[in-house]
Formats: C-alpha cells, structure tokens, sequence
C-alpha cells in the first residue's frame, strides 16, 4: 500500500520570497525623503513674504543681500545638511560685498554667483568639489523660473507625501488642471483690455471697496506668483539629474574642429614663419615710434597713431591665443615648432603692451571715457591670459588647467572693477589734466561723481539718494558723507569771511 507524499506547509524563505504568486500584486511602498511638504510650503510662503516686504514698492540695494542671507537660512534650516555652515555662509559674504558697495549689474551677477554656489554647496555636502558646485549651481539657476510652474501644474515635488487614491482624481489638483491656464489667462487677457480700453479703465477705477484697490491688488498678487516662482527651485531641494547619452553630431559639429579651418601639421609651421614675421614688422615700428620716441611722419601726430592701433592689436592678440591653441597638437612633429610658437606669444604680448601705451597716449590728449578704461582693463587681461597660454603650452598642461585659471582671472578682475567707482575715476583724471576740458562732457557721469563735479560751474548734478535701510549702498553714503564734508568746510569758511578776527 503506497503512500501519497503530502506537503503541509512552504519553507519560510520561499513563502517570503514567493510574493509575485500572489494573484493580486502589493503596492510599492513609498519612497520618502525624510522631508514633509508642510514646512517647505511655509518656508516657501515665508520667503515670499519678506519679499513683498523688501522688495514692493521699495527701491533695491541692501535689501537684495538681506533677502539672499534669508534664502540661504531657510535652505539651511529646513535640509539640515551635514555640512558645515561657515563654508556656504562665507561664499555668499564674498558674493554679496560688491551689492553693500553698490547696486548695478555687475554686483546682482556676484551676488547671484554666491547664493547658487552656496545652495549647491548645502545641496551637495563637505566633499562637494569646486567643479560639483559650479555644475549644479548651474542646474538650479537652469531650472528657474520655469521649475516652479512645472512643479505646481504636474504636481511632481520633491517631497514626501502620500500618493493620492485614484478616487481623489477629481479633487484640487484635478480642479487644477481644469481651470489653472484659464484664470491665469482670464486674469492676464484682463488686466491688458482694462489698460487698452479707457471705458473699462474707468469703470475698475470707479470700483472701490473701502480702501480696495483692484489694480493695486491684482498688481501685488502677481508680484507674489512671480516671486513664488523665482523661489521654489531655489529653496525646493534638486530634483534627481537623469542619466545623459552622447548627442549625435549635427550639422555644425565641426565648426569648432581646428582642422576645419585647415590648421594641420604641414600649415601650422608654415603659419608660424609667416606670423613671426609679420608681426615682427609691427613689433619694430612700434619700438621705434612708441618706445623710442622716433618722429612720425609729417601731418601725423602721437593720439592718431595710437588711436589708430590700439583696438586692431588687441583683436590680433585674441586671434593669437585661438591659434596658439589649435596650433597644440601638432607641436610635437618637428622640435622647432615649440619655440616658435613661444616666441608668436611673445610678440603678441609685446604688442598688448603696445597697445596699452597708444591707449595712454591718446587718452592723454583726449582724456578718459568708459570705453578707453574698460579697455585698458581688457588689454592687461589679455596680455596675461596669453602668458597663461605660453605657460600651459610650454608645461604640457591640458586644455581645463588653462580654462579653470583665465576663469578665475577674468571673475577676479571683474571683482575688484565692481568696488571701483568709475564715475568719479574718470571725472577727476579729466578735470585734473592741462588745457580745455570738456565740462559738459565731465557733467554727466552722474550722482557717483557729484563731490567731484561739486564745485564745476554750470554743473548741477544730483546727489544719490539713500531712502532707508533698503537702498542703502556703500558707495553712495561715501558720496553724500563727502559732500557734506565739502559743503561743511565751505559753511566754515562763509562764516570766517563775514565774521573776521579782530
């Protein structure tokens, strides 16, 4: 009599481990974060509140560094990172110095720099790298504003929250996408027929609820939803980055290829002869009329020599680095190639120089303007980027040593401009120097050359205005803190006139 084998019961492990028998398959758990909507949505509301109240109505200056400090608090308190904060602080003091010296788009470009390098700094912790913060600095002020509008009609954060049950399709975010674009439209559509239509202009301003004011209203309720927008990717933590692929190459793939432009082994030696000599042509003239004080021909005077040259040398000196570095690869196929190319920067440097001395010269004659001194400025830049390129050349040093240093030198030399009032630079040197000077020209630099322009006759320049702790500026308290030393001093020396000594 034969038994039949008969299995009460599965192993442990294998009824784990069996779930996909199951005839009805289990939900997922959820992924979290171990961040909760609510406090992000009141940072958010908080952050847009103070600005209403830095920024509505107000004029601009040191509100946009105290609003900046806050965005970098609230992000700090609500992520709590393992990371500490003295570093993404001390980027953001650095960034914010030249907005406290003066309000203008250079300062707003710094201060914008810091605040996303310290957010990607939060963002990505202590061992974050330089090139890490840039690139997701980059990502964030990428995502902004359009991140925000995404978020809220797709209703994707990154946050932690409880999917909804299908049932709760028809509730708010339902009702979102119902009506979002035609009441976002409605209102828009709106306020500009109410702005091209006199009567229905009239009729809105006719209305007035107590001390309601439609236009003023809807004008503030779109301050909010932009400012809310401009917000979000900045206080919202980074969305996960997915995983790029290597583009096809398109139709203008090889516009940048060295070869395209028939730079290859044999035209680059032949290039090298032929440049040096040229260029050692222009080299000789210019050290004997410019260094060595040589006459130049009849009718010719020194401010149109030097006018002449000044911006052509310095397009020639970029034209040089470009070359030098397409030039690179094929250094190596003949051992003569190298210091001919040393000696093609060279030439291009003495040649900046050059320029710098033309620049001089005729400013000497013509006195200063913006364009002459942001182009000296340029000039000393790019005299050094070429010795940066002979260096990195003569090194073997690759390609993103050359780019990580010129970026550093061009950030750097945009830094210190943005703590150099100009104004004021330029009216001096010109006021100070011999023979007619042109004061009408002089006159209008503006407020930030006022104590300079003070006692010019026929000028009348208005001092900067300093409303309050909002628009308050370094450079403009120096301005008005001179002229009331000046007119103080003059003040004293009225009185002493009419009341003398006895």
């Amino acid at each position: 009599m034969t038994r039949t084998l008969e299995i009460r019961g599965l192993p442990a492990s294998i009824a784990q481990d069996s779930w996909w028998l199951e005839d009805s398959p289990r939900q997922k758990p959820e992924r979290s974060t171990g961040i909760t909507r609510a406090p992000w949505s009141a940072g958010l509301v908080g952050l847009t509140a103070l600005a209403d109240f830095l920024f509505f109505d107000h004029p601009k200056g040191l509100s946009l560094v105290i609003f900046a400090a806050a965005i970098l608090a609230a992000v700090w308190l609500l992520r709590k990172p393992k990371v500490n904060w003295s570093g993404p602080a001390s980027l953001l003091a650095v960034g914010s110095l030249p907005a406290v010296e003066h309000l203008q788009a250079l300062s707003v470009f710094f201060l914008t720099l810091g605040l996303l390098g310290s957010l990607a700094w939060i963002a990505l912790g202590d061992r974050a790298t330089l090139a890490q913060i840039a690139r997701t600095g980059g990502l964030i002020l990428r995502s902004v504003p359009l991140r925000g509008a995404r978020d809220l009609w797709s209703g994707r954060h990154r946050v932690a929250a409880p999917r909804q049950q299908q049932g709760a399709a028809f509730g708010f975010n339902a009702a979102l996408r119902a009506w979002g674009f035609p009441l976002g439209g409605l209102l828009v559509l709106g306020a500009l027929l109410i702005e091209a239509n006199p009567i229905l202009l009239h009729w809105t301003n006719a209305i007035r609820l107590g001390n309601f004011d439609p236009e003023y209203a809807l004008s503030r309720l779109l301050f909010w939803t932009g400012m809310a927008l401009l917000i979000w990717p900045l206080v919202v933590p980074p969305l996960p980055q997915r995983q790029t692929y290597p583009r096809k190459p398109g139709a203008f793939s090889g516009l940048f290829d060295p070869s395209t432009w028939g730079v290859n082994k044999a035209s680059t030696g032949n290039a090298l002869v032929t440049f040096n000599l040229l260029l050692a042509v222009q080299t000789a003239l210019d050290a004997l009329y410019l260094w060595g004080g040589a006459s130049l021909p009849e009718g010719m005077s020194y401010a149109a020599y030097a006018h002449r040259g000044a911006y052509p040398l310095l397009i020639t000196a970029l034209l040089a680095g470009g070359f030098a570095l397409a030039a690179r690869p094929h250094l190596g196929t003949k051992g003569w190639l190298k210091p001919l190319l040393m000696l093609w920067l060279a030439q291009n440097v003495a040649l900046v120089l050059s320029s710098l001395l033309r620049l001089e010269l005729y400013t000497s004659v013509y006195g200063l303007t913006y364009l002459r001194v942001h182009a000296a400025i340029w000039m000393g830049v790019v005299a050094i980027g070429l010795m940066l390129v002979a260096w990195q050349i003569w090194r073997s040093r690759s390609n993103l040593w050359l780019l990580a240093r010129c970026t550093a030198l061009g950030l750097g030399v945009l830094y210190a401009c943005a703590f150099v009032n100009f104004a004021d630079l330029i009216v001096r040197s010109n006021l100070s120097r011999a023979g007619d000077v042109d004061t009408y020209y002089a006159c209008q630099f503006g407020p930030m050359a006022a104590a300079s322009l003070q006692d010019v006759p026929g000028c009348d320049v208005a001092a900067p205005q300093i409303e309050g702790w909002r628009d308050w500026g370094f450079r403009s308290w120096r301005v008005l803190d001179n002229l009331a030393s000046m007119n103080s001093v003059m003040d004293q020396a009225e009185v002493s006139h009419e009341y003398p000594r006895r």
